[in-house]
């Protein structure tokens, strides 16, 4: 809802986007493993819109001009506190995709924690990898992997014909319906929270297994929003050199969660690019996030963050750390405010052009 709500604000305001006017699709193809506004305006409404039902992201992207099938499947176990949810959002035609990882329900601060505080588990010879992320990466991968080898197939994801979203289905096959225009050229991974973490992670084992080895050349970026450290020096090292330059992480004012897990749980680091919230949209910087001293301090602040939203006289206050930065609808709205300003340049320099 704290979504819909914002976007119903947008809409009085005009299409932030120009609704199809976006070219989402023919930017997703062309692009050469950039960063642009227009699809990082597109992900963070992904990854915000993952956490409805699947109907309504597949609705959502195809109001932006990305018609698509939508394969959904959320796992869970609670035994070993693990519950796990990804959508992969395919073109109708076949040559793009999203794989969308959703983060814990923003509304649960203290889940949310404890997703960061956890004792590190290993991925192969990549050395530690956070143990609350690792959970959710293993069950998920089979399911994801096979629908992907059927993109790359130039195969509908899918299982039945002429269906447009499917839900928890079945065992996958390795063919369905007809063949599609395309293989799959372009694919975009992305994520908020512990979604954007997952996101980095599903990165890092296309980019690790030899199985997966055709899918590398066709990942053309990872877009995270509000994502915390994943692994330890070697890790990010490893990923830094594999996939590093496709990673662009996006950090919210002073959102607690890309600051975590906190010292005593161990070296974790991040990689790839950091771009930092401003006045003038998503700016890149060269300071990674600083990091919280401890999981009970950020539950602290998170009531600070809260009283400060509800009482007008200690608005002002300045707070170093803060969850309430971590909703999604503030990635959102700084991606827009990006990207209208991003447009706003390329008019005036093709006015100065023509003229």
């Amino acid at each position: 809802m704290f979504v819909t709500n914002v976007e119903r604000r947008e809409e009085r305001k005009g299409p932030p986007a120009g609704g199809r006017a976006l070219d989402l699709l023919g930017k997703m193809e062309r692009n050469e493993r950039e960063y642009d506004e227009t699809i990082a305006y597109a992900l963070a409404l992904a990854s915000a819109w993952s956490y409805a039902d699947p109907q309504a992201l597949h609705d959502v992207m195809n109001s932006l001009g990305f018609e698509n099938r939508c394969y959904a499947v959320t796992l869970s176990n609670d035994a070993v506190s693990a519950r796990t949810s990804a959508s992969l959002l395919q073109h109708v035609d076949g040559s793009a995709a999203i794989l969308c990882f959703r983060g814990t329900e923003p509304a649960s601060t203290g889940a949310r924690l404890a997703d960061t505080g956890v004792e590190p588990a290993r991925l192969h010879a990549w050395k530690a990898v956070q143990g609350g992320v690792h959970s959710g990466r293993e069950p998920m991968a089979r399911y994801i992997a096979c629908r992907l080898k059927r993109a790359m197939n130039g195969q509908s994801i899918v299982d039945e014909k002429g269906e447009l979203v499917s839900v928890d289905a079945p065992a996958c096959s390795d063919a369905t319906g007809e063949p599609l225009e395309h293989r799959l050229k372009a694919l975009y991974i992305t994520g908020h929270g512990l979604g954007g973490a997952l996101a980095a992670l599903a990165a890092a084992m296309i980019f690790e297994d030899k199985e997966h080895e055709g899918i590398r050349d066709v990942v053309r970026g990872v877009y995270t929003y509000g994502q915390p450290r994943i692994g330890n020096e070697i890790f990010a090292r490893r990923c830094q050199d594999t996939y590093g330059r496709l990673l662009f992480r996006h950090i919210h004012a002073n959102d607690l969660v890309p600051m975590f897990p906190p010292p005593s749980i161990g070296t974790f680091e991040q990689f790839g690019h950091e771009l930092r919230s401003s006045a003038a949209g998503w700016v890149f910087s060269e300071q990674p996030a600083r990091r919280a001293d401890t999981a009970p301090f950020g539950s602290t602040v998170d009531v600070l963050a809260w009283v400060k939203q509800r009482l007008p006289l200690v608005r002002r206050l300045q707070r170093p750390f803060s969850s309430d930065e971590h909703a999604p609808h503030r990635y959102v709205s700084v991606s827009q405010r990006s990207l209208r300003l991003r447009r706003s340049e390329l008019g005036l320099s093709l006015g100065r052009l023509r003229g």
